[in-house]
């Protein structure tokens, strides 16, 4: 019989269909055998054999291919899941380079902000330096203008004395010649009237006489009366003058204080600051007005300065009752804050002009006929508020501490704070101003408040110049002195004059202190030092130096606010980051640079930003409260270099 070959499937796709094909085929062949054969006989039964063996050949085929068919199918599985772990695997990475090209992007934006920022820092600098540069260039124009008028003026009441004293020596030597010439007609008389006898001529001579001394007494009694009257009146006029030059000052200094005001309020973007700079505006604001109506000036004279400085007033107390209600200023009027600003300026530079320029005689003309230059200069403030420079009303509604530490006693009992013996103090007196040429030292008395007790010691140079000190009688610190020499140039610079007060400071121990202001007063500089740590500022701890520009000397020394304030702080942790206390500045203010300090208020020891800002040709330091962003303080400096 033939034997037929068996064909299995290999790609077929499970076992049970393989099975399933293998049961058919066999089926079939079963049906293609004769069906003469028994299975009694031998050939049946080979036949028979045969089959069994062919299936069972089979069998092992379809176990074998079965088992391929797992192990394919379990590589598979292996393989998807590899797949699988390979594709999360590059998402992850895809997801965390994504995340690293964010933040470089960022990054890099950060970056080219805050160059940008640093530019814009440099270029308003850059600005600053150069209005500061014109600023100088026209003080010195000015002084220079000033000084030659001062001696042109000078020259003038030179030639005026002169001219005087030639007056004078005319008129001693017309008097003598009149004199001259008046005994020489005397004498010819006598020799004419000789020949009429002795008698007529003692009559003649006692009448003259007699009339004389009559008309002499009448004649001094009228000049004692007149000359009388005359200083009475001179006196009355002397006073009147005075006083109303001590008025103008006095306005000129309330005008000021008004000027400084309007200047803070108009960039100040904190209520609780404004209502402090409003009230006190509303307050120099009506003592203007008493100020000006103790002048010699008519309605029609001032009637416009008057009614600016009412407005400001009504205007200070509309925005005070607004901010009282809870509402906040608005746009209209920061505009109205401008405007008076802008006014009110432009009426303090006059009245700095009058104070300054006129003279005595100027003030005469002023107080008795009402012109002159003082007159012509208050017209000039009245057209400052002429009806088209009006503003419409307004509808009425405190770490480590430093070399420099020294610690005092709160209590003023003197039995707790008397450590050292006055001639203790007098010794120290000797190293602290081994410089002076003082050779001797005397405790002339104490100094007792709940602050500090001190002994007031004082001593003599070789000029006979005063130096008065005082020293802690805790532990013999030098807490201030005055040292009373002329200072009359300039010879030593800004620089050197730093210099100068560091040197010192640092010959006390002071050298953990940073200067942070100087105030020019004549031929003095006045500095200001804080101390400083961590590039914090501490403005509680706080020393003033002044210094001598002409011999280069410490001249003052005030260091008793450091000395009471100055202890152990805590790292300062502000919660507001730089960029967020500078997004809470006004809009119009210009930033130059910033840093952290402490500063002391009300409430005592605040941590700060204090930004070096500009706006309108001015320079500020405002403060912002590093906790919650509060504006604590604006800070001109007009008055500082």
């Amino acid at each position: 019989m033939k034997k037929e070959t068996k064909k299995v499937a290999i790609n077929t796709s499970s076992g049970a269909e393989k099975v399933e094909i293998i049961e058919k085929q066999t089926a079939t062949q079963k049906a293609a055998q004769p069906k003469s054969v028994n299975k009694g006989s031998a050939q049946g039964e080979a036949a028979l054999g045969s089959e069994k063996k062919t299936e069972r050949v089979n069998a092992k085929r379809m176990n074998s291919r079965l088992a391929g068919s797992k192990a394919e199918k379990e590589s598979l599985a292996a393989k998807e899941r590899v797949e699988k772990a390979l594709k999360k695997k590059e998402e992850k990475a895809k997801k965390k380079a994504e995340k690293l090209a964010r933040a470089e992007k960022k990054k890099a934006e950060r970056t080219k902000k805050f160059a940008e920022f640093k530019k814009r820092i440099a270029e308003r600098k850059a600005e600053i330096e150069k209005v500061r540069a014109q600023k100088k260039a026209d003080a010195e124009k000015h002084a220079a203008e000033r000084k030659a008028l001062a001696e042109k003026r000078a020259a003038e009441r030179e030639e005026k004395v002169r001219e005087r004293a030639r007056e004078k020596a005319n008129l001693r030597n017309a008097r003598a010649k009149k004199r001259a010439e008046s005994k020489k007609q005397k004498a010819q008389r006598r020799e004419k009237s000789g020949s009429n006898g002795h008698r007529r001529q003692e009559q003649g001579y006692g009448g003259w006489l007699a009339a004389v001394v009559s008309l002499g007494v009448v004649t001094l009694a009228l000049a004692t009366t007149v000359t009388v009257g005359a200083l009475e009146m001179r006196k009355e006029s002397n006073a009147m003058i005075g006083e109303n030059k001590r008025t103008m000052y006095e306005l000129t200094g309330i005008m000021e204080n008004v000027d400084n005001d309007l200047d803070r309020v108009r960039i100040s973007a904190s209520t609780a600051q404004q209502s402090r700079i409003l009230t006190d505006l509303l307050v120099q604001a009506r003592l203007a007005e008493l100020d000006l109506e103790k002048m010699p000036l008519c309605a029609e004279d001032c009637g416009g300065v008057t009614t600016f400085i009412n407005r400001t007033a009504r205007e200070c107390e509309r925005m005070l009752a607004k901010l009282h209600g809870g509402e906040a200023l608005s746009a209209r009027d920061y505009q109205i804050l401008e405007e008076l600003f802008t006014i009110n300026h432009q009426i303090r530079t006059e009245l700095d002009k009058i104070s300054a320029e006129t003279t005595d005689n100027a003030w005469t003309d002023f107080v008795k006929k009402g012109k002159g230059a003082v007159m012509d200069a208050v017209n000039g403030i009245e057209k400052l508020t002429l009806e088209e420079n009006r503003i419409p009303h307004g509808k009425m509604k405190d770490k480590t501490e430093g070399a420099g530490a020294r610690s005092m006693p709160q209590d003023g009992d003197k039995k707790d704070c008397a450590h050292i013996e006055p001639s203790r103090a007098e010794e120290l007196c000797k190293g602290y101003f081994s410089k002076y040429n003082v050779t001797e030292y005397r405790c002339v008395g104490e100094t007792v408040t709940k602050a500090y007790c001190a002994y007031n010691v004082q001593g003599y140079d070789d000029k006979g110049t005063l130096l008065f000190a005082e020293i802690s009688q805790h532990d013999g610190a030098l807490l201030r002195f005055d040292y009373y020499e002329d200072c009359m140039g300039d010879t030593f610079d800004y620089q050197n004059a730093e210099r100068i007060a560091e040197e010192f400071l640092e010959s006390l121990g002071y050298d953990d202190v940073e200067a942070v202001r100087l105030r020019e007063n004549g031929s003095t500089v006045d500095f200001t030092f804080v101390y400083e740590d961590d590039d914090v500022v501490y403005y509680p701890d706080e020393i003033h130096v002044k210094v001598c520009r002409t011999r280069g000397i410490v001249s003052g020394f005030d260091a008793t606010k450091y000395i009471l304030n100055h202890k152990e702080r805590g790292d300062v942790e502000p919660q507001l980051t730089l960029a967020q206390a500078y997004d809470r500045l006004h809009e119009k203010l210009s930033v130059e640079s910033a840093r952290l300090a402490v500063v002391r208020t009300a409430r005592g020891e605040r941590a700060a930003y204090e930004f070096l800002c500009s706006y309108g040709g001015e320079n500020y330091f405002v403060f912002l409260d590093a906790i919650n962003g509060e504006e604590i303080a604006i800070v001109n400096t007009k008055n500082a270099q």
